[in-house]
């Protein structure tokens, strides 16, 4: 049996089509978007510009929400309440209410709900999950997370669907800021790195402060440069969180776990680098490298493709999707949390746990 699989949004829908393609069970029929232009490069597929007319025409199982952040929500939900099943990308939701509002529909729908969080897919994570699993690093007490990247040059569009760089803000009339320009607040998009920490620690976070720098290197966009955010955890653990997307340095993921016997740190500035330490193991106060890919997994698969196989297979089995309802929310909300503590000066917001009813 393969799942029809319908994709909104084809910007990084795109590259999701791809990975559909190498997944088994899956297969892309329909796909929306508001461009006619681009519809066009997808002759053969059911072609939507329309998102409403693509719930309630297209003949499919699943939708892909790849739209603009901001529409993920209210769109997942009529998606759900048109029986169809939803991957949701980062981030699902922009606010509290909203993911009550999600979390909502796929109880009352009986559908299937996943957030493409494909990092903890990543052939690091996975080696690190195995890690941790050993025991050596002990309890992980600490964990921390720098995502940041440069994506100044796609935050203006002309008229013509052209992305530009901030710095070409008043050069042309047609210019206009894009949503993440406008409407993503750094800790918005923060399940690439606390998914990957959360999924290590097995636990979920219950408070959040932030503090964030204010619009700085492009004030005429309005664009917060970075942000950071300090969680606890259910367990009593604590977290660090630090992302920018308008901010003078190139793409940069940083891991650091901190645990009873031991700790690693790896970062990723273009080529992979992780250090470990383990107390059982030590000679030295010296950290020794661990030798493993960013990207590549111990199977070989390309990582996107096994999430998307293991979401078909909880949708065919009629089980739990790898990344359900809850811990997608869970996997975003601490950084909405986050960001509304940092407009507030940093005072604490708690982070409800929606699997209480």
């Amino acid at each position: 049996m393969k799942l029809r699989w319908g994709i909104a949004g084809l910007g990084r829908g795109r590259s999701m089509i791809k990975s559909l393609s190498e997944a088994a069970g899956c297969e892309v029929v329909a796909v929306c978007d508001a461009n006619p232009r681009t519809l066009a490069q997808y002759d053969g597929l059911q072609t939507y510009t329309d998102y409403e007319q693509f719930i309630e025409q297209a003949d499919v199982d699943v939708v892909g929400v790849i739209t603009p952040g901001p529409e993920h929500a209210e769109q997942s939900i009529l998606a759900l309440e048109a029986g169809r099943h939803v991957l949701s990308e980062t981030p699902c939701v922009y606010s509290i209410d909203e993911a009550r509002a999600v979390v909502d529909a796929v109880r009352k729908s009986g559908c299937k709900y996943m957030l493409a969080e494909d990092y903890i897919w990543m052939g690091w994570c996975q080696n690190l999950k195995q890690i941790a699993e050993t025991g050596k690093l002990g309890e992980i007490v600490f964990a921390e997370a720098e995502y940041t990247h440069d994506c100044r040059g796609g935050m203006l569009v002309d008229s013509e669907g052209q992305r530009h760089h901030t710095s070409k803000w008043g050069s042309r009339d047609d210019l206009r800021p894009t949503w993440r320009a406008t409407d993503l607040p750094p800790l918005f998009y923060c399940s690439h790195s606390l998914g990957p920490l959360l999924y290590l620690m097995e636990d979920r976070c219950t408070v959040a402060t932030g503090l964030h720098t204010g619009a700085r290197v492009a004030p005429e966009v309005c664009t917060v440069d970075m942000e950071s955010g300090l969680l606890q955890t259910e367990a009593g653990r604590a977290i660090r969180l630090t992302s920018g997307f308008c901010i003078a340095h190139p793409f940069s993921l940083f891991v650091g776990l901190y645990g009873t016997r031991g700790s690693i740190r790896m970062v990723n500035l273009g080529q992979l680098q992780v250090k470990a330490w383990f107390e059982e193991d030590a000679q030295s106060d010296d950290w020794w490298d661990l030798p493993m890919e960013y990207h590549g997994r111990a199977d070989g698969r390309p990582w996107v493709s096994v999430m998307l196989e293991e979401f078909a297979v909880s949708i065919v089995n009629d089980t739990e999707p790898p990344v359900d309802v809850y811990r997608s929310m869970e996997y975003t909300l601490p950084g909405v949390c986050a960001h509304m503590s940092a407009e507030q000066g940093g005072l604490p917001v708690q982070v409800p746990d929606l699997r209480q009813k």
